[in-house]
């Protein structure tokens, strides 16, 4: 028997991020709960545009297959802490934890500011 995930059902998991995750955090260590992405392990942060196709995320087709959600460029990310940032988290800016991903590190000091490039978040089809 075959599985199958439509579209609809990846992207309502998706736009679940893109629509209520309105900060991104760069953190030094991955973190597992709201309060590590936002104080414990967090260098900086910069509020996002939330709402999938417009503001700072894209839905779109998988690269290989799937679903995915782009989160665009972020510059101007003000640093608060001095550190390698390793790690960027979504949250919803209050309580909530909703993604994490590495990113290539880069040491980062406090007063200045950051950029972040493009990144997915992306979910494969069922095999």
């Amino acid at each position: 028997m075959a599985k199958y995930v439509p579209d609809t059902t990846l992207n309502a998991f998706l736009n679940v991020i893109a629509n209520a995750g309105t900060k991104l955090h760069l953190c030094s260590t991955q973190p597992t709960n709201y309060t590590e992405a936002n104080a414990t392990y967090s260098l900086g942060n910069i509020v996002l545009t939330a709402g999938s196709g417009n503001g700072d995320y894209l839905l779109a087709d998988g690269d290989v297959s799937g679903r995915k959600v782009t989160i665009l460029q972020q510059t101007g990310i003000s640093i608060t802490a001095t550190g390698s940032a390793q790690h960027v988290a979504i949250t919803d800016g209050a309580s909530v934890l909703y993604a994490v991903t590495t990113v290539t590190a880069q040491t980062v000091t406090s007063g200045n500011t950051a950029t972040i490039n493009t990144f997915d978040i992306e979910i494969a089809d069922a095999v």
